[in-house]
């Protein structure tokens, strides 16, 4: 049974089947080789996977990030950004980093980073004299510091399939996300002092104070999400609620980017997103009951714990899996194909189930930058207009950097069970 669900999930995928389908088709055809299982018991799982509060947080979340970034909340963070960091050596990839942090930690979706923050600071770079394929690479790999950061979609995913507190998930993403973006900016500073990027406009104390004040609504949004959950005033999906409503307000109100006729379209577009996504968190709880019922983790526990008893020779080979399943899945999916995997074998080699999430999301995180999916990769390349192939060569010391991070998060656990610690 085993060798017939992933063997099934393999050959509809090389024949080009969407990921959601394949999940379904190799789940029936499983149903129907045991015969004994009646196919209703397909349309109640998919039904029941939905069936949650905490899974509603994915859609808000997903509808705010949308809601800021039609609202022009990316350009006022962009301005904050360039006026606090760019006077530097490098500065404007230091801002499209800073940037990416800021918005990271309000929109929680790399893709919404990658179109909001590139459409501004890639052609500003470019006439800047930056090199257009080093603009395009620093865009598209400081973007995926939103996967990381609360309050981060794939988190909340990792959370709601393996059981695990979401609160404690985005403490621990926390120093890992800044970690990211501290070393990137390392490496946009060495390449541009190499290339003699200088800074054009100098420091300006009453700029950066006045930028600072437009951009302070969308600053606040982070804070209002995240300090609300760690003090316990809402939950993760009250959280995101709460979001949506003040999300709207300052897109409106304050920075008058979204009209209120332009809601209804806003809406059908971020339908059509959150429905791909859905329909596929519903057949992966079919293919992970599949997957309990035929003890599929346990199997895969007692081979590590026979062969490769090692907790730390465990997550090596989890981050070589997310890296090869990362580069033909999106985050998202591969995230919700490997929690109920991979989650359960972590608990038998006593890994804390939050530091697991961190390196599983990490992980497969970088898959937004790795060929044939890359998915952030294609929409830097779309704006910019340079190919991807172009964009390879140069992506190698930031991809080099994104997979040394992981592994400090892998086996430093401190890096991300600090801060769930204090908040306990």
């Amino acid at each position: 049974m085993t060798l017939l669900l992933f063997g099934s999930f393999l050959f509809f995928i090389i024949i080009r089947i969407p990921v959601v389908f394949a999940l379904a088709l190799s789940s029936l055809t499983v149903l129907l080789w045991q015969g004994d299982i009646t196919l209703m018991l397909l349309a109640q799982r998919t039904a029941t996977g939905l069936d949650s509060f905490p899974l509603l947080a994915v859609p808000l979340f997903i509808l705010m990030g949308e809601i800021l970034n039609r609202g022009g909340c990316g350009e006022k963070l962009v301005q904050f950004s360039e006026r606090l960091v760019g006077g530097i050596t490098g500065g404007l990839a230091h801002a499209n980093i800073v940037a990416s942090m800021f918005f990271g930690g309000i929109s929680g979706v790399a893709t919404a980073d990658t179109a909001a923050i590139g459409s501004v600071l890639i052609p500003t770079m470019v006439k800047s004299g930056y090199d257009v394929k080093f603009s395009t690479v620093v865009t598209v790999t400081s973007s995926i510091i939103g996967i990381i950061v609360p309050p981060s979609i794939d988190m909340i995913l990792y959370g709601w399939i393996s059981g695990t507190s979401i609160v404690e998930l985005f403490a621990g993403g926390i120093i890992p996300g800044i970690l990211v973006g501290l070393s990137l900016m390392a490496l946009s500073h060495w390449i541009s002092l190499k290339r003699g990027y200088r800074s054009q406009e100098k420091f300006s104390l009453s700029k950066l104070g006045k930028s600072f004040i437009v951009a302070l609504p969308a600053l606040v949004m982070p804070i209002l999400i995240v300090g609300g959950m760690f003090t316990g005033v809402f939950t993760a999906t009250e959280g995101a609620s709460v979001a949506v409503v003040y999300g709207i307000l300052i897109a409106i109100l304050f920075y008058k980017g979204l009209k209120i006729k332009e809601i209804p379209a806003l809406l059908q577009k971020v339908c059509m997103t959150i429905g791909s996504i859905m329909l596929l968190i519903a057949f992966c709880k079919t293919f992970g009951w599949i997957l309990t019922a035929e003890r599929i983790p346990h199997a895969i526990s007692d081979f590590f714990l026979s062969n490769l008893p090692y907790q730390s020779l465990f997550l090596f080979n989890v981050i070589l899996v997310c890296l090869v399943i990362g580069t033909f899945l999106t985050p998202a999916a591969a995230t919700i194909i490997l929690t109920p995997i991979l989650a359960p074998v972590a608990k038998t080699f006593g890994i804390d189930p939050v530091h697991f999430g961190l390196v599983l999301v990490c992980a497969v995180a970088i898959g937004h930058v790795t060929p044939p999916v890359a998915l952030t990769l294609y929409i830097g390349a779309g704006i910019s207009g340079v190919s991807v192939s172009q964009l390879l060569r140069p992506l190698v010391p930031f991809w080099t950097i994104l997979f040394i991070l992981t592994l400090a998060v892998a086996y430093i656990p401190p890096l991300t069970l600090t801060l769930p610690a204090m908040f306990r």
